[in-house]
């Protein structure tokens, strides 16, 4: 990953430097730059330019002043310290960028030398947060051609910062980045430019929100799923939210069970394990619920993560817990139930709640659970 997705994982400016990787570098090409003794191998410099080696050591200093001055890359979301570091820090990240000009002009393998300019492009879309405007003219003749994704992700990361204060604007730069996503899905410059953009200077929470559902919606990959879940573990709940949904499976007694033929019934849904500490310790308010409710209409799906039926059947007879467990076979390798790796349920006990019509409601129904039950059960 390049340098800005690590910095804004970790809430540190450690990779600014031309020693972090860009994603298309597997081999790590410009760390070998940095840290490598010199050699004889250093290709001569022509008349008037300088060699690799003076190039590097000027952008060593450079990085550590910068470092000096921007410590973490979430400042750069801050509208103030924009404004109060502005002056400081645009002759700092101008040079750092300029340096990385020349020492790409000075590299004879394409693969590196693209590196080196994805990586200026990062520095530049600080310069574009930082209201410059000439770095802002820089990469959209960059970004002119089709296949720039580096420019073009650079460009829209610069402007979602320098727009921090502006939910209007930047839903317009989503709305772009999102377009650029659908076309080119499996990118990994535009996975970074999206988890930056959920990280670092959103507007507000609910675009932060937006960024990652455009993550899961359009991007492709492990990484993109890893990302996605990370920064909004339950965002792939909220997607199933006011839609219809049949839970339906094994019973823990052989039989099958669906919700769909609970119509006219409210159905709480209680992804639960008898291993499990925290939901053990709802089992007297979950009892309490059907014991108020059932009679009224409230059905109780409960939907077991054990690895084996006799544990299920013996722990809630034990516990005198009526409703039935559903439990899936596959589960004697994995106890994680199906359904919960379908539906993102990443830690129990989670608890949803069906309407009368078997439309999901809520899915974090062990928040006021009695009053959500006894106002679905009056519509």
């Amino acid at each position: 990953m390049s340098y800005l997705t690590r910095i804004a994982a970790c809430g540190l400016l450690l990779s600014l430097s031309v020693g972090a990787p860009s994603a298309n570098r597997a081999d790590e090409p410009a760390v070998a730059k940095l840290d490598a003794p010199a050699n004889n191998e250093t290709p001569a410099a022509s008349p008037g330019e300088r060699d690799e080696k003076a190039v590097i050591a000027d952008l060593r200093d450079a990085k550590e002043k910068l470092s000096a001055a921007m410590p973490s890359i979430s400042a750069i979301g801050d509208a103030d310290f924009r404004k109060e570091s502005g002056a400081k820090l645009i002759p700092l990240v101008q040079h750092t960028s300029d340096l990385l000009k020349e020492l790409a002009a000075l590299e004879k393998d394409d693969e590196v030398h693209q590196g080196l300019n994805d990586d200026r492009c990062q520095y530049l879309a600080l310069l574009v947060a930082l209201g410059d405007d000439n770095a802002a003219t820089v990469l959209e003749k960059d970004a002119a051609g089709a296949k720039n994704v580096g420019a073009k992700s650079a460009l829209a990361v610069g402007r979602w910062w320098r727009n921090s204060k502006d939910a209007a604007a930047q839903e317009k730069i989503l709305a772009a980045v999102a377009e650029m996503a659908k076309a080119d899905p499996s990118s990994d410059k535009l996975l970074q430019t999206l988890e930056i953009m959920a990280r670092v200077g959103a507007a507000n929470d609910e675009l932060a929100i937006k960024v990652v559902q455009v993550i899961r919606k359009s991007m492709t990959g492990d990484a993109a799923k890893r990302i996605a879940a990370e920064l909004d573990p339950n965002g792939a709940l909220r997607e199933l939210l006011d839609k219809p949904l049949v839970v339906a499976g094994r019973t823990t007694a052989g039989k099958s069970l669906t919700t769909a033929d609970l119509k006219g019934k409210v159905v709480l849904v209680d992804f639960w394990a008898t291993w499990c500490g925290p939901c053990n310790a709802e089992i007297p308010r979950v009892k309490d619920l059907y014991k108020t409710y059932h009679a009224k209409g409230l059905e109780i799906v409960g939907v077991d993560c054990d690895s084996d039926d006799d544990t299920v059947n013996a722990f809630t007879k034990d516990k005198d817990m009526p409703w039935t467990q559903l439990r899936d076979e596959s589960q004697s390798e994995e106890p994680w139930h199906p359904l919960a790796k379908q539906w993102g349920v990443s830690g129990i006990p989670t608890m949803f709640l069906l309407d009368k019509k078997g439309v999901l409601r809520d899915v974090d129904a062990r928040d006021g659970t009695d009053a959500k039950i006894a106002k679905l059960l009056a519509e």
